[in-house]
């Protein structure tokens, strides 16, 4: 996802972060390679820790939400900005590279929730429960080989290709940083966005005030089955907001495809389950999507992961090239020599721990995938570990096709395992997580690697704080899937991990021979013309898998970024400096909205599990009638957007003023 030109902060000496000012090595960073900087503190890895804790619940509450997750890069370092800012006033403080340390910890929970909902979670698909231990043990090998496999690719994906791969969130988490030493609005912006969500949830789900689902389907002319709708809540808004109207669009022009064309032809076809034969028209619309058009969203999902591979192919080689040069230079006194800023874990140790890992994977009892899952585990990591680094380099990491990399090792895997006499999803399910965790770990450590880079941190401290924070996310990971199972059962309405059903799905039909593979067909025709069209594959696959009631509000939100980028564009000036600060806002605003759901809907959890309120529908309801619910939630949807279009707005530079 790009989140646009991250606007320049300037220091009092003239250097900037990721300015075009650069030395013979890169740009000039914030703190000098000769200068010593307190980095990986006690004070920064327990911060990191515990804000990791909390994104790594909040992006698994969102992913299995929209089957969409965004990166907790910029809300990890305004947090902890936040955080820094607030020991700094009773006198305890802290460095620029300690908040670094905290915000790269806090986003590796984040990424490895990514991995973790679009596959692990399929278990429940498949009527297995949530295996804690299972969980932490295939969580904590595929998140450390994704940084393992990343370390050798950083040099030449960070620094060599620094002007070709801008890192979009690891460029504006540098500005971000650098910015919190000067000023509180960044806190202020995001707790604003955080109440906001936070409230507006608990009225619609705590307290069933209003509703935030509105959906019809409809008939035109002897064409039945047309359906539209949308859920329309402060996350999936945000989210539309961060991607932007052109990546939104791709999903609401998938959601389209699927509900307003396929759909229809195959009701009026006839192709309607037994179960929903005389049900009503949306109730026929749901279970045509379950029954056959997610399976034209994995077609499209394996052609996109293939053309992604494919297309990366040159940058592999390379990075290869560059690995392989730096386990030569090994203990010389070249690498001994290196400044700070280009110090790395030794390859000595990445390879080593590869190559345990590999072999835990085989051997460790938890993981049961056989010598060869294990072989396509770790082959398909590193290819995916690649493409993942340099995709989030181009377009951010909340458009990191992690799913599509997924399917299509599923694809590979349960073929593979099917020729073997394997017929166990469950199988095919843990081969494909590592993949999907390795991938999402690192694309978050590039982006993480690529802040440091611009602000002088340490690699070597930086890849090591990505371990420790790794580590603590899989131990937690199983039992933060657990209970949000527990509290709304993955796969029900609201949290309908439609990524996970997808990964499920695909596992056991192609083991058991009952997948409809003419449907994929369709899907990955559609693909490739989509590829001839230069069009992005996954967003349109995304957008064809999800229910429409997802692609609506996520497009509302890119067209409310749409307006304001507009309205501002026509109020700025020549230097930019209205869209800079518009933009600056709304991307942390929004991160704040997208917090505050995610919160409230562990809130509402735990009311679940421990029996406090009603057990069904809202803890707390008001008993309000549903027609009134209807109109009080168009109301609340006007109002969520003029507070949302406010406080991006607000407080704007006068550019009459400043040209004056």
């Amino acid at each position: 996802m790009s989140h646009g030109s991250p606007e320049e902060q300037t220091e009092s000496n003239g250097s900037r972060i990721g300015s075009e000012q650069t030395t013979g090595d890169g740009p000039s960073p914030y703190v000098p390679a000769g200068r010593s900087v307190a980095e990986l503190t006690i004070k920064a890895v327990l911060i990191g820790l515990a804000l990791n804790v909390v994104m790594l619940t909040a992006n698994m509450y969102l992913g299995m939400r929209s089957g969409m997750t965004i990166s907790a890069s910029i809300p990890a370092a305004v947090i902890s900005m936040g955080v820094f800012y607030g020991l700094r006033r009773i006198g305890i403080g802290g460095t620029i590279l300690e908040n670094n340390i905290v915000q790269t910890m806090t986003s590796a929970g984040e990424a490895l929730a990514a991995g973790v909902i679009f596959t692990i979670a399929g278990v429940t698909f498949l009527d297995q429960p949530i295996n804690i231990v299972n969980t932490a043990v295939v969580a904590i090998l595929g998140g450390l080989l994704g940084v393992l496999f990343m370390i050798p690719m950083r040099r030449y994906l960070i620094v060599d290709k620094h002007e070709e791969l801008p890192y979009p969130e690891g460029t504006a988490c540098a500005d971000v940083l650098e910015a919190g030493s000067r000023g509180d609005e960044g806190v202020k912006l995001i707790s604003v966005g955080f109440l906001v969500g936070f409230v507006y949830m608990w009225l619609a789900n705590g307290m069933a005030a209003f509703r935030t689902t509105i959906q019809t389907a409809f008939s035109a002319g002897e064409t039945d089955g047309f359906a539209i709708g949308g859920d329309f809540t402060p996350a999936l808004i945000g989210v539309g907001y961060i991607i932007g109207p052109r990546i939104a669009g791709y999903v609401f022009g998938g959601g389209l495809i699927s509900w307003m064309m396929l759909i229809p032809l195959l009701i009026t076809g006839g192709f309607v389950p037994e179960s929903a034969a005389d049900a009503a028209l949306m109730v026929q619309a749901n279970e045509v999507w379950d029954e056959y058009i997610r399976y034209v969203g994995a077609g499209a999902m394996i052609v996109g992961g293939f053309y992604a591979v494919v297309s990366m192919r040159g940058t592999i080689a390379d990075a290869l090239g560059t690995a392989a040069a730096e386990i030569r230079d090994s203990g010389s006194d070249a690498t001994a020599d290196r400044k700070r800023t280009q110090r790395d874990l030794p390859m000595k140790i990445v390879v080593g721990g590869a190559i345990l890992i590999a072999l835990a994977l085989v051997a460790v009892p938890q993981v049961q995938v056989g010598l060869l899952g294990g072989f396509i585990a770790v082959i398909a990591a590193f290819l995916f570990v690649a493409v993942s680094a340099y995709l989030v380099g181009v377009v951010g990491s909340s458009s990191n096709p992690v799913s599509g990399m997924a399917v299509a090792t599923i694809l590979i895997a349960a073929l593979a395992l099917r020729s073997t006499g394997v017929t166990d999803p469950v199988v095919v399910l843990v081969t494909a997580s590592v993949v999907a965790i390795a991938a999402a770990v690192a694309g978050d450590t590039s982006q993480d690697l690529k802040t440091g880079y611009l602000l002088g941190a340490t690699p070597r401290n930086q890849q090591l704080a990505q371990v420790i924070g790794i580590a603590v996310s899989a131990l937690f990971a199983g039992w933060v899937l657990s209970f949000f199972d527990q509290a709304y059962g993955i796969g029900s309405e609201t949290i309908p991990a439609p990524q996970a059903g997808m990964m499920a799905l695909i596992s056991e039909g192609v083991l058991t021979g009952t997948a409809q593979w003419g449907m994929i067909l369709i899907g990955a025709v559609f693909a490739i013309v989509l590829i001839l069209m230069d069009v992005p594959v996954l967003p349109f696959a995304v957008g064809i898998y999800l229910p429409i009631t997802l692609a609506t509000p996520i497009f509302l939100g890119g067209l409310l970024r749409a307006g304001i980028d507009r309205y501002v564009a026509r109020r700025d000036d020549e230097d930019g400096t209205l869209a800079e600060h518009a933009t600056s806002r709304g991307r942390i605003v929004a991160a704040g909205l997208i917090t505050g759901e995610a919160i409230m809907g562990i809130v509402i959890g735990a009311l679940y599990i421990t029996g406090t309120g009603n057990a069904d529908g809202a803890p707390f309801p008001l008993g309000l009638e549903a027609g009134t619910q209807s109109i009080l939630g168009v109301v609340a949807l006007v109002a969520l957007v003029g507070l949302f279009t406010a406080s991006v707005l607000w407080n704007a530079p006068d550019t009459e003023a400043s040209d004056q």
